[in-house]
């Protein structure tokens, strides 16, 4: 049975899987920064980035860069009724479908971690 006291730790240890630290030496060099707002086009929700890597390959054999992004919940007024908009979610989205903010800094990914386990 787990324990009140214990439940910060196990959210923490959680987020540590899903939102790993960054490997800076296998980021690709022209993604955007882990931390930066983006909306993925695909599901029209706003989220950060928590990581990138190099997925397929297009037609013109260039790399394709997939970005693993932490959507926020969707607090809309039309999406109150929806359970599945009041979830976090990690997604993998390729870089054409989504749209990154580069005028707001990026978040520091370890304050995110602490905040969402409420520290």
């Amino acid at each position: 049975m787990i324990e009140v006291e214990d439940l910060p730790n196990i959210i923490n240890s959680s987020l540590d899987e899903v939102i790993p630290d960054v490997d800076m030496e296998k980021y690709p060099n022209e993604a955007v920064a882990p931390g930066t707002f983006a909306r993925s086009v695909r599901l029209n929700r706003l989220g950060i980035i928590v990581d990138a890597f190099y997925g397929d390959v297009d037609a013109t054999n260039q790399k394709i860069i997939v970005y693993s992004i932490l959507l926020f919940p969707n607090t809309d007024s039309f999406s109150r009724y929806s359970v599945d908009d009041y979830q976090y979610y990690i997604t993998n989205e390729y870089e054409y479908e989504t749209i990154a903010y580069l005028m707001m800094n990026p978040v520091d990914i370890g304050t995110l971690k602490s905040f969402l386990v409420g520290e």
